[in-house]
C-alpha cells in the first residue's frame, strides 16, 4: 500500500510538471495558477519520497528495494538513511531536491513574472527528464513477487552517523546548481533588461557551493576514521568527481561578486553555471554507470549509465547550444588592468577551470585507456598531487591579495603594511622550515596558508571599524572565508607532508614507545551489539607516566551481510592527532598501524568556518 501511493504520487507529480510545459499561449493561465501547479507537483514528490523512507521504517518488505537494503534489527536511523543509501532511493531524493529547489525559488524570488515561469519551467523539464530515469530504470515502488520476512540489509560502511546525513547534504549542493543552470538558461532567453536574475543566481549559487563543501567535508572525515587509512583525501575517482563542480562553483560564486555589468562577465557566469550543473550530472553517471570502482559507488548497471549518459548530453548541449546562440546582451565593457581586483579574479577563475581539467583528465583517462586497449589502469595521488596542486597554488595566492586590490586602479592601500608583513611572515616561516625537517611543499603550503590569514587580518583592521553586529560580520564576510581557506591549507599541509606513520606487532600487555609518548595494548573487548559483533583494543597513552587518553581501534563485524568493517581510534588534539588501526592477528600478536597527523583538526575548523561564511554570504546583497 505505500508503494503504491509513493508509486501514484511520483506519476501524478510528473503529469502536473508536464503540464507546465505547455506554452502560455495555449494554457492561458496566470502566475498564480501556475505557481500553485508547480508547488502542488512538488508536495506530491516529497510524498513519493516520504512514502519510501515510512516504508523502509515500517521494515515493509514487500518492496523490493526495502527488502535489498534494509533489515528489521537495523537502528533507526539507517532505517531512514537506507531510503537514499542506494541507486534507487537516491536517485528519488535527487528528483526530490530538483522540485524542492524550485519551490523556494518560487516563494523567495522577486523577479518579473515571465522570467520566473521560465525559470520554473526549466526546471520542471529537468524534473520530467529525471523522473522518466527512475520510472523505466530506477523505480524504488516495486513489489516483491513472494512474500519475505526479512532485509539483506545495508552495506555496512554506510551503516554510520556522518554516512546518515552525507548524501542529502552533497545532494543539495548537486542539485542546488540545477537551479543555477535554470535562471542561467531562462537569463538568455529574458527580452527584457532585468538584472535581478544576477542576484538570484548568486543567492543560489553560494547555497549550492555552501552544501556541497559541507557535504564534501563530512564524507572526508567519514573516510577520515572509518575507512582506517589514515587520511582523509585519497584522489578516489568519487572524490574527484565532487571536487570538479566545487571548483567551479568557487570560480562562478567568484564571478558573480566581481560583475559590475560586463558583458563578458555575465558570459562567463551563464558558461559556469552550465558547466556546474553538467559536472553534476556527469559524475551521477560514472558513479551509477559500473565504469568506476570505488567504496562510494552506488550502481553497476549499463543501462541506467546509458540513460543518465543521455541525460547528460541533452542537458549540456542543449544548454550551451543555447549560451552560443542567444549571448547576453549587455555593452558595458570589462575594466581590466595589470593588477586591479577584475585582473585577479579573472586569472583566478583561469586557474580553477585548468585545475578542474586536470583533475578530469586524471579521473577519465583510465576509462579512455580501457576502452582502448582492454587494460586497466589507476592514475592515483602522484599525479594529482603534482598536477593540480601547483596549479590551485598560484589561485590560493591571488585569493589572499585579491580582497585588498582596488576595481578601478592599480593601486594597493597601505602596501608597504602588506610588504613588511609578508617578509617578517617569510622570515619566521624559513626559520621555522630551516630547524625543522625541510620540506618545499611544506615551506610553500605553511607560507601561503599562513600570509592567506595574515593578509585577512590586516586588511579587516585597516579598512573597518570592530563593531559588534550582523552588518559588521556581513562587511568582513569574504576575509572570514579567506580566513578559513588559510587555516584549511595549514592543516592540508601539515596532516599530509609532516604525517608520520609507525607499525607495530603487539600483544595484550605490552607496550611501545612513539618520540616521547607510551602506548600501552591493556586488553581487547568483545560485545554484541543490536545489528553487529564489536571488537575494541584498548590502548593507553601516557606521556611521562600522565595519562593523556585512552585510544580504542577495532573492528566490526555484521552478521547479515558477513562484512567485516575497520574502526580506527583517534584521539584528538588540537595540533595533533593519534589515529590507530587494529590490523590481522596471529598467535594473539596483533598488528596495528599508528599515525600521528599534526594539525589535522585545521582541515575541520578552516571547512567549518568556510561553511559559516557561506551562510552569512547569503544574506549578503
Amino acid at each position: 500500500m505505500i508503494s503504491l501511493i509513493g508509486f501514484s504520487s511520483l506519476c501524478l507529480s510528473i503529469i502536473f510538471s508536464l503540464a507546465l510545459l505547455i506554452p502560455n499561449s495555449i494554457l492561458k493561465i496566470n502566475i498564480k495558477f501556475f505557481l500553485l501547479i508547480f508547488r502542488f507537483s512538488t508536495i506530491l514528490v516529497c510524498i513519493s519520497f516520504l512514502s519510501l523512507v515510512l516504508a523502509y521504517i515500517n521494515s515493509d518488505f514487500s518492496n523490493f528495494n526495502v527488502f535489498q537494503n534494509s533489515h528489521s534489527e537495523k537502528p533507526f536511523i539507517y532505517k531512514i538513511s537506507g531510503a537514499w543509501g542506494n541507486h534507487e532511493g537516491s536517485i528519488l531524493l535527487w528528483l526530490c531536491m530538483i522540485s524542492i529547489y524550485g519551490f523556494l525559488f518560487s516563494l523567495s524570488s522577486n523577479s518579473l513574472d515571465d522570467f520566473k515561469i521560465n525559470v520554473l519551467k526549466i526546471q520542471s523539464t529537468l524534473f520530467i527528464i529525471f523522473a522518466f530515469f527512475i520510472i523505466f530504470t530506477s523505480n524504488p515502488f516495486l513489489v516483491n513477487s513472494i512474500l519475505v520476512n526479512e532485509g539483506l540489509g545495508l552495506n555496512p560502511i554506510l551503516q554510520d552517523p556522518a554516512l546518515a546525513i552525507h548524501p542529502p547534504t552533497l545532494y543539495l549542493g548537486y542539485v542546488g546548481f540545477s537551479l543555477v543552470f535554470s535562471l542561467a538558461i531562462a537569463s538568455l532567453f529574458n527580452k527584457k533588461e532585468d538584472k535581478n536574475w544576477i542576484y538570484e543566481t548568486k543567492k543560489w549559487s553560494i547555497v549550492s557551493w555552501t552544501f556541497l563543501t559541507a557535504g564534501i567535508a563530512l564524507g572526508s572525515y567519514w573516510a577520515y576514521y572509518e575507512l582506517g587509512w589514515g587520511g582523509w583525501w585519497f584522489w578516489d575517482p568519487v572524490e574527484n568527481i565532487s571536487l570538479m563542480p566545487w571548483i567551479v562553483g568557487l570560480a562562478l560564486v567568484h564571478s558573480l561578486i566581481m560583475i559590475r555589468g560586463e558583458q563578458i562577465i555575465e558570459r562567463w557566469i551563464v558558461f559556469l553555471s552550465i558547466l556546474c550543473f553538467s559536472l553534476s550530472i556527469l559524475g551521477t553517471f560514472l558513479v551509477r554507470s559500473g565504469i568506476l570502482t570505488s567504496v562510494h559507488s552506488f550502481a553497476s548497471d549499463a543501462s541506467r549509465g546509458l540513460f543518465i549518459l543521455l541525460i547528460f548530453f541533452l542537458t549540456t548541449g542543449f544548454g550551451f547550444l543555447i549560451f552560443l546562440i542567444k549571448p547576453p546582451k549587455n555593452n558595458n565593457n570589462l575594466n581590466l588592468l595589470l593588477i586591479n581586483k577584475t585582473s585577479a579574479l579573472i586569472i583566478n577563475n583561469i586557474l580553477m577551470i585548468i585545475a578542474m581539467l586536470t583533475i578530469l583528465l586524471g579521473t577519465i583517462y583510465p576509462i579512455i585507456i580501457e576502452v582502448m586497449t582492454n587494460t586497466r589502469i589507476s592514475v592515483g595521488g602522484p599525479y594529482f598531487n603534482s598536477t593540480v596542486l601547483p596549479v590551485l597554488l598560484p589561485g590560493f595566492l591571488l585569493m589572499s591579495i585579491a580582497p585588498v586590490l582596488s576595481w578601478q586602479s592599480n593601486k594597493i592601500k597601505k602596501f608597504k603594511v602588506y610588504v613588511v608583513f609578508f617578509l617578517i611572515l617569510s622570515f619566521v616561516v624559513f626559520l621555522h622550515s630551516y630547524l625543522t625537517v625541510f620540506n618545499t611543499w611544506g615551506f610553500i603550503g605553511l607560507i601561503l596558508g599562513s600570509w592567506i590569514i595574515l593578509s585577512s587580518t590586516i586588511s579587516i583592521v585597516l579598512r573597518y571599524k570592530f563593531v559588534i553586529s550582523f552588518n559588521y560580520i556581513k562587511s568582513i564576510n569574504s576575509f572570514i572565508a579567506h580566513i578559513g581557506v588559510g587555516i584549511m591549507i595549514i592543516g592540508i599541509t601539515f596532516s599530509s607532508v609532516y604525517q608520520k606513520e609507525y607499525n607495530f606487532n603487539i600483544s595484550e600487555g605490552e607496550e611501545v614507545k612513539i618520540n616521547e609518548n607510551i602506548l600501552k595494548f591493556e586488553k581487547l573487548y568483545l560485545t554484541e551489539e543490536k545489528n553487529y559483533q564489536s571488537l575494541r583494543a584498548l590502548f593507553r597513552l601516557t606521556k611521562e607516566d600522565k595519562l593523556i587518553n585512552y585510544i580504542m581501534p577495532g573492528k566490526n563485524y555484521y552478521p547479515v551481510s558477513k562484512m567485516i568493517t575497520t574502526e580506527a581510534g583517534i584521539y584528538h588534539d588540537w595540533l595533533k592527532d593519534f589515529y590507530i588501526t587494529l590490523g590481522s592477528e596471529d598467535n594473539n600478536i596483533w598488528s596495528i598501524s599508528v599515525y600521528i597527523n599534526p594539525l589535522v583538526s585545521f582541515i575541520w575548523i578552516g571547512v567549518f568556518i568556510m561553511i559559516f561564511s557561506g551562510v552569512i554570504a547569503i544574506f549578503k546583497k
